[in-house]
């Protein structure tokens, strides 16, 4: 089994797995889908919300964020996120401020809500490492596969995590063989 990078045009990379079925294919999507660690924000607490929008659709948009992982966050740690802005004016995903320079919005420029004259808004959020198997917020961005003939299998990979294309390609590569080694040595102990 091989796979192989085609090309990476615009968002999307496209890459080649031959001498496989099916199951290891799809096995491989879901795995950059669900089984790659990205960072969003779990928990969140509003001060001020002046906004038209309600705390829980605010919290919801907030929430939908994904941000870039820096290399020095595990999965038990916790990256603290504030944000603090006053109308009039749109609120966009980069005015979320993070503890650690490392995590920053990967869509900087997505709105979260317009304020007007006299508005405002103040939270704070605690961002953490989770599984698209968890939570669609955490999913590590579209992909899919066409079969092209036996055995053979383009896929077209878009990350949404924080993760270039070809970073969540691999980090999916290697979360398959780490629960293929667990499986393994499970089937062992029988």
């Amino acid at each position: 089994m091989e796979i192989e990078i085609l090309e990476e045009d615009g968002d999307v990379l496209e890459a080649e797995l031959t001498d496989a079925n099916e199951v290891i294919a799809n096995a491989l999507r879901r795995s950059m889908l669900i089984k790659v660690p990205t960072l969003a924000v779990k928990e969140l607490e509003v001060r001020k919300n002046e906004s038209a929008l309600i705390d829980e659709i605010l919290a919801n948009r907030i929430g939908q964020v994904p941000f870039t992982v820096p290399q020095n966050v595990d999965e038990d740690d916790t990256v603290h996120i504030a944000l603090k802005q006053e109308g009039p004016g749109q609120v966009l995903a980069e005015d979320l401020k993070a503890d650690n320079a490392e995590a920053e919005p990967v869509n900087p420029e997505a709105i979260l809500v317009d304020l007007k004259e006299g508005q405002g808004v103040d939270l704070e959020a605690e961002a953490v490492l989770g599984r698209g198997e968890e939570h669609a917020k955490h999913q590590g961005g579209t992909v899919g596969y066409e079969k092209e003939d036996e055995g053979t299998f383009t896929f077209r990979i878009e990350s949404t995590s924080g993760y270039s294309n070809e970073e969540l390609l691999e980090a999916g590569i290697e979360s398959l063989k780490n629960e293929l080694d667990d499986f393994e040595e499970a089937v062992a102990e029988i």
